[in-house]
């Protein structure tokens, strides 16, 4: 080959770092679990198992470091564990010491590779399950059978919610008031899961034991790699088998006909719902009956309580209220990583797994060593916690001066972590709630003024959440005007009304 047809070197790098990124991006979906939150027998679970749950915190320990957790539970308590997981009896600074010299180096140090918790086939399913719901909303909004959702949409069975990645609630059940912003309280009467075949049995057994012990009416399991649709119909003997009609039709929901066959081929085919002429459901036209309306009234949702979570040396049951309330939005990203619905939502993720999970294995995760040196350290940071925290009030107080004279805004107080007894930790930051804030004022243009350091959260009183307004109305130092409770934010429902004939 000629000098002038041969790649450049920098060409030929370009093309290795794309193969590479493309390698990587390959080898997360193998290695991460399939990011469901879901709430089982009173545990914060990710991809729908413990398993994933540990990969999770793991991962959050590493990224965001040990002092992330440390946060969570008093020293002494962490201590504990360690003596609990590790069975050793050491009570002073050099006895631990000794102990964490004495230990070998980490198998996590050493390149030992991780279980696979995900799939190869995470485009597929993907695929098959934007595809699903879009047909089957379509068809559901044409004959005005009710609504679809999912998926990180939770269905609530007795105290497990469930987060399926197709839900189907009928018009008749939205008219009992069970339909909530972030989940359904009753029992859907279509729920489909398309799993992946390295965890086939999650979606064959797991979940569909819980749905048939919920007596959720019909359950659809799909294997977008064997081309398979596998119904089941709820009878109170359990779950039976449905069957194809004649024509190759699944005629066992009411007033729907599904054609696997059209679906197939549309899969095959990569057609868009939106440009496919020929549907894999199809359904009778119905004039509208019903309508769903945005109306005033509590309505339990993200940061409805507050946050309080309970960690101990085991695990503690989280409560639905809990999980709703607290649970962050179903999107891992990075730096740093995993960055779970933002910092607030990382915080609340890592809480959650620590009450599912329990000190005592959460130590486990992590080398022995490392939590002797971070546990350490923050001992003697909180051995500071007096200063630093008369350092936060002297800012906090700058800061509500300058929101006065600077912004005009009427009164300034202070919430959080300056109120409560705790030491601050790397979740803390001074928490600012101001009332009578001029029109034209915005938040973030407030924020973009102040300091970087410490961490600052800005909160209008007017619009606070009925978790925040609970430490408004309670525990708000005010250091800036007077008082005038004019909170919290109104909250709104979806409310289903019957069209007037």
């Amino acid at each position: 080959m000629s000098a002038a047809n041969e790649p450049s070197d920098q060409s030929f790098q370009d093309e290795l770092q794309k193969r590479w990124a493309s390698q990587s991006i390959e080898m997360q979906f193998w290695e991460w679990p399939e990011f469901r939150l879901e709430l089982v027998n009173g545990q914060f679970l990710v991809g729908g198992t413990l398993a994933g749950s540990r990969w999770l915190l793991k991962e959050a320990l590493k990224g965001w470091g040990l002092e992330a957790a440390i946060a969570f539970a008093p020293i002494e308590q962490w201590w504990e564990a360690l003596r609990l997981a590790y069975g050793v009896s050491c009570q002073s600074a050099k006895e631990w010491l000794l102990w964490a010299e004495s230990l070998p180096l980490a198998s996590a140090y050493q390149g030992e590779s991780e279980p696979l918790l995900g799939s190869h086939y995470m485009g597929e399913h993907r695929w098959v399950q934007d595809h699903l719901r879009q047909v089957l909303t379509a068809a559901v909004g044409r004959a005005q059978l009710g609504t679809c959702a999912g998926p990180n949409y939770g269905l609530q069975l007795g105290q497990n919610v469930l987060t399926p990645d197709v839900l189907m609630v009928t018009a008749e059940q939205l008219a009992t008031g069970c339909f909530h912003d972030y989940y359904v309280e009753i029992l859907a009467h279509l729920v489909i899961e398309v799993c992946l075949p390295e965890r086939r049995g999650l979606d064959v057994q797991e979940r569909r034991s819980l749905y048939e012990q919920g007596q959720v009416p019909h359950y659809w399991v799909v294997d977008p790699v064997g081309r398979e649709f596998t119904f089941w119909r709820w009878t109170p003997e359990g779950y039976q088998p449905g069957q194809l009609d004649v024509d190759g039709c699944y005629r066992g929901v009411e007033h729907l006909s599904f054609s696997p066959e059209i679906f197939w081929l549309s899969f095959d085919e990569q057609v868009s719902p939106y440009n496919s002429t020929l549907s894999a459901f199809t359904s009778e036209p119905q004039p509208r009956k019903w309508e769903l309306r945005r109306e005033p009234s509590a309505e339990l949702g993200y940061g409805s309580i507050p946050f309080q979570p309970q960690v101990d040396l085991e695990p503690h049951p989280i409560t639905v209220e809990e999980f709703i309330a607290w649970c962050p939005e179903t999107k891992l990203e990075g730096p740093p990583f995993p960055l779970v619905g933002g910092e607030i939502g990382t915080r609340n993720a890592i809480a959650l797994l620590l009450m599912s999970l329990g000190l005592v294995e959460t130590v486990r995760l992590m080398p022995g060593y490392e939590w002797v040196r971070v546990l350490r350290r923050v001992e003697r940071e909180q051995q500071q916690d007096a200063q630093r925290r008369e350092q936060w009030w002297q800012h906090a107080r700058a800061i509500a001066r300058q929101l006065k004279k600077d912004y005009a805004v009427n009164g300034v107080g202070v919430i959080g972590a300056l109120v409560r007894d705790e030491p601050l930790n790397v979740w803390s930051r001074i928490q600012l709630v101001m009332w009578d804030v001029p029109e034209g004022v915005r938040l973030w243009q407030l924020w973009q003024t102040l300091p970087d350091k410490p961490a600052i959260e800005l909160i209008s009183a007017v619009q606070a959440l009925p978790g925040e307004w609970e430490d408004i109305s309670q525990r708000m130092e005010v250091l800036e005007g007077e008082w005038q409770p004019c909170g919290p934010r109104p909250q709104e429902r979806m409310v289903f009304h019957w069209k007037e004939a």
